[in-house]
């Protein structure tokens, strides 16, 4: 695979258990065209392997991308990324990836993400709010984790939701004890909360492969969404 950017590490911070925040600054060339939800591959040094990362920031930012990265001592890629400081250099072929939000859209809309696959939907979220299209559109946000302290950015979320009234943050957690919001799979949650008919919405998701599928399989058969409908690079429904 064709190496196409290479940039530089100006920042890596933990924004929750497990996740790092990684910002690189675009060297050679300077700049990315991409569309929100598009993602990266990162070579990894030393080696024939490259890994795959959702980017995390609005593509109104040419100059510069950000990556979360979960920590995953088994996983190559996320071991070398884990491990960047402020300064390293780091190789990129981008952009990737069809599941990208549809600009030209202006249908309500539904993101389900689970732990890490959050980033993929964070590019979208800041998108729609710099480019003024969560004014007018009912737009929910499924985010499930685990614990509480895997949760990540819930105060920029609470603050959209007090900026746009079709703004609605859901945070859902399946294993802790004394948590006062959703608890449960994060189907389960979609499942109670979205009733009604969504034939006319769009759906983006990304998680693990089975947690997509589920997702997919319930809005398609629950909530009469159209397949063509839903996005995500980690499953494609039948059409």
């Amino acid at each position: 695979m064709e190496v196409t950017h290479t940039g530089q590490v100006v920042y890596s911070g933990e924004i929750s258990a497990g996740i790092v925040l990684l910002r690189i600054k675009l060297i050679e060339p300077n700049f990315v065209d991409f569309k929100a939800g598009q993602y990266v591959s990162v070579v990894i040094p030393a080696s024939d392997k490259v890994a795959y990362y959702s980017i995390a920031s609005s593509p109104n930012r040419k100059d510069e991308i950000e990556l979360l990265i979960k920590e995953d001592k088994l996983g190559a890629g996320a071991t070398y990324l884990y491990s960047l400081k402020e300064k390293d250099v780091i190789r990129l072929t981008m952009p990737m990836g069809d599941a990208y939000l549809r600009e030209e859209s202006d249908r309500n809309v539904i993101f389900v993400a689970g732990a890490s696959g959050a980033s993929y939907i964070r590019s979208m979220i800041h998108y729609l709010d710099e480019s003024g299209q969560m004014m007018n559109r009912e737009i929910h946000y499924f985010f499930g984790c685990r614990q509480e302290d895997e949760l990540f950015e819930s105060d920029d979320m609470h603050a959209l939701s007090d900026k746009y009234a079709g703004f609605h943050y859901h945070p859902a957690l399946s294993d802790q004890a004394v948590w006062k919001g959703h608890t449960g799979l994060i189907t389960e949650v979609v499942a109670k909360l979205m009733q009604h008919d969504m034939s006319e919405w769009e759906a983006y998701s990304a998680g693990s492969p089975a947690m997509v599928k589920a997702v997919a399989d319930l809005l398609l058969t629950k909530n009469n969404l159209m397949p063509d409908r839903f996005f995500s690079d980690m499953y494609t429904p039948k059409i």
